[in-house]
């Protein structure tokens, strides 16, 4: 048992002495990538090796030499800055700059979409330590490809950056305010055009919106917030008051409740149900009668809203606000608008936002 117990304890001896050693970061550089053909983009390999090197730091994965002066003694050395880098060269820049290992690559159009490779080589045998490749069908979209090709480089999957990318945008602080065109209706058979409008502020905690119509023949108001409970998913409620004044004047006080949630970066959407806690109906003779709430699926809301980019947004969202049993709680022989004497109201809303960090 000691026998087996002093070796436990030189083995963890040697561990701990050898750790630095295997925990040593490689000193990566990074070469222009080649342009094997006209992608668009003036200086695409330029370009595109820039992204690589801006996320390969963010990453903290290598220690990164720095890629201007690197190209200055490759200039020096007249050795080929283009990407294409044979064995003899990569053991070359190796001696002349001191790094374990560089990054190369290409961009060439294929039809309609354009390829990115990339690879890290070891200096000291020209082994291929790592590839990656992306593809995308736009130009506007090549940076962020760039950036999932630097993950990959750095043993990060497409699917681990997407979340890591939604993790840090949920750690931003942002508020966002925005106007849309609402088309309201009741069960009258009255449909008016609405102003929409919607403000809200989202923080890694919590968020708060208000949203509304101002004007036309149909006015409300709704304030609410949500406590997220992970970066994907929050718990919310939400209070509002509706005016109808397109029938016999109507309005109602509701509270909902329900989720929102992220499921990927450029999409969020919100689900509240509900009921109305009350409402008042005003009667041929101008005298408002108060009116009991209810619950049921009649009272939601409900949003889907896409992020165009960092600035811009487009929401849907619907709403619906229903009170039950009037022919009880209207004075007799009063005529309501409609023959099941029942209120149902709603609005369909097209909102664009602009946000911003703050």
């Amino acid at each position: 048992m000691d026998r087996i117990r002093r070796s436990l304890l030189a083995t963890a001896f040697l561990l701990i002495f050898l750790s630095p050693v295997f925990s040593q970061e490689l000193t990566v550089g990074v070469v222009e990538f080649e342009e094997k053909n006209d992608i668009g983009l003036q200086n695409a390999g330029r370009i595109v090796a820039e992204w690589v090197v801006t996320e390969l730091k963010q990453l903290d994965r290598f220690q990164i030499a720095e890629r201007l002066l690197m190209q200055q003694v490759l200039e020096e050395q007249e050795l080929m800055l283009s990407g294409v880098i044979d064995d003899e060269q990569v053991v070359e820049i190796g001696k002349l700059y001191g790094v374990d290992a560089i990054v190369t690559g290409s961009v060439m159009k294929v039809g309609d979409s354009i390829n990115i490779t990339a690879r890290i080589v070891n200096v000291g045998t020209a082994e291929v330590l790592k590839t990656a490749s992306g593809r995308v069908v736009s130009l506007n979209d090549l940076e962020q490809e760039s950036y999932i090709l630097a993950n990959n480089l750095s043993d990060i999957s497409r699917e681990e950056f997407i979340v890591r990318q939604a993790v840090a945008e949920k750690q931003n602080q942002r508020l966002e305010v925005g106007g849309g065109i609402a088309a309201g209706w009741n069960n009258a058979d009255s449909g008016p055009i609405l102003l929409d409008v919607f403000f809200r502020y989202q923080s890694p905690l919590f968020g708060a919106f208000i949203n509304g119509a101002p004007v036309g023949g149909i006015q409300n108001v709704d304030i609410g917030g949500n406590f997220n409970v992970t970066h994907y998913l929050g718990l919310g409620a939400m209070v509002g008051m509706w005016f109808d004044n397109a029938i016999d004047y109507v309005d109602a006080n509701y509270v909902l409740f329900g989720i929102v949630g992220r499921p990927v970066v450029a999409v969020d959407f919100g689900l509240f149900f509900g009921g109305t806690l009350g409402g008042t109906v005003w009667t041929e003779d101008n005298n408002d009668v108060k009116v009991d709430g209810g619950w049921g699926f009649g009272n939601y809301t409900v949003w889907v809203q896409y992020r165009v980019n960092e600035s811009y947004s487009i929401m849907i969202r619907a709403q619906g606000v229903e009170l039950y049993d009037l022919e009880d709680q209207l004075p007799p022989g009063y005529q309501y608008p409609n023959a099941d004497y029942e209120y149902r109201g709603g609005k369909f809303s097209i909102i664009f936002n602009y946000s911003f960090l703050i």
